[in-house]
């Protein structure tokens, strides 16, 4: 029995380290800010590179800001298991673009926040930690 148990967990390690730009984990220390109000009932989710998922329950809408074009959208294909982790379908996320956000070149990235603006120029802001 505890063959099969190393076995799985070992296995479960090599899948994650193989999709690791796919998997988003829950971080239960992210906040979202719509101009600097804290948004309830936002969960945000982080990849190996610190590509940013948000899953807002109240608008109920979940987008995703990659580091490669940082461009705000909704993921084409997603499956979540409920409030700890997500995968996409590729590396690079099929996305489409998000309705109240343009194709904005003043979205900002670090490993510690994201942020972008909304074309009614509402200012949307993501703490990582």
């Amino acid at each position: 029995m505890k063959r099969v148990i190393v076995l799985f967990v070992v296995a479960l390690v090599v899948l994650l380290a193989m999709n690791r730009q796919r998997v988003f984990l829950r971080d239960p220390l992210g906040k979202a800010y719509r101009n600097d109000a804290q948004l309830p009932g936002v969960r945000v989710y982080i990849n190996y590179s610190n590509d940013v998922l948000v899953e807002e329950t109240d608008r109920q809408r979940t987008y995703v800001v990659q580091g490669w074009n940082r461009i705000p959208g909704l993921p084409q294909a997603l499956t979540c298991l409920r409030g700890m982790l997500c995968w996409t379908d590729a590396d690079r996320a099929r996305q489409a673009p998000l309705e109240a956000v343009g194709a904005s070149p003043d979205t900002e990235m670090s490993d510690r926040e994201v942020s972008f603006k909304e074309r009614d120029g509402t200012r949307v802001r993501i703490t990582l930690r």
